[in-house]
């Protein structure tokens, strides 16, 4: 399913709503993590494709911190972690875990808005503990804790780090 773009925005509402529509069928209730990828995959790549065209298009200046913006990055920072955490679950978790997943969760903690607001702080833990299971470094995974704390989950800071990200993900 296409997402939607109206007037330079990508619908929100409905990136949301498919994604949480995934989440519940394939990793709430049936743990189909095979599945969960495969649906969670084009949402991802419409999401970042996106704000790469986005950004491309204003000379690489990012975007105001608005409530559009707040919503898209708060999306896509949940996007992130639930197709890292699929992506791990579906592969033999003995085996060395991609590096893709990693990456997905750091950028999944750093671009996450409002960490203070309950569902975030607790969307935050479960990244964190994740985090430490795929990379088995509690010193890294406090590390990253203490990066992510300190930038407060700004939103223009949320949607610097996800640029650095997206602009990593098109040039490897």
């Amino acid at each position: 399913m296409e997402i939607q773009v109206i007037r330079d925005h990508l619908d929100i509402v409905k990136l949301q709503e498919k994604m949480n529509d995934i989440v519940f069928d394939y990793l709430d209730t049936s743990n189909n993590y095979p599945k969960a990828v495969r649906e969670l995959n084009p949402l991802y790549t419409q999401a970042i494709t996106f704000y790469k065209e986005y950004l491309d298009n204003r000379a690489g200046e990012l975007p105001s911190a608005n409530t559009y913006w707040h919503l898209y990055i708060d999306c896509c920072a949940k996007l992130c972690y639930f197709l890292a955490a699929s992506t791990y679950y579906s592969s033999n978790e003995l085996q060395k875990t991609p590096e893709k997943v990693e990456q997905l969760l750091t950028v999944a903690a750093y671009s996450l808005p409002s960490i203070d607001q309950e569902e975030n702080e607790q969307l935050l833990s479960a990244i964190f503990e994740l985090y430490r299971e795929v990379v088995g470094n509690e010193e890294q995974t406090a590390s990253l804790r203490n990066a992510v704390l300190e930038q407060k989950g700004a939103v223009k800071q949320c949607l610097q780090q996800f640029k650095a990200f997206v602009d990593k993900e098109f040039t490897e």
